[in-house]
């Protein structure tokens, strides 16, 4: 999957947490209702979504990493 997690929209803490929430919020409304296929979907979603805009983030205005020397 071909995803740009570093593109300038993602920079406010805000957006990202919007992006966590909408899908773990759709998971929860499945779950209580027993849409267990759906709840997994979103869940995974969700789940990935933590990894890729909280675990990995590298905010895009921030200088690179010094290499070796």
């Amino acid at each position: 999957m071909k995803s740009d997690a570093s593109h300038p929209w993602f920079r406010p803490l805000w957006r990202r947490l919007l992006m966590v929430a909408l899908p773990a919020a759709v998971a929860g409304w499945d779950a209580y209702y027993g849409n267990w296929g759906w709840t997994l979907i979103f869940g995974g979603l969700a789940a990935y979504a933590v990894y890729i805009f909280f675990v990995t983030w590298k905010d895009p205005g921030d200088p690179p990493a010094p290499t070796g020397s």
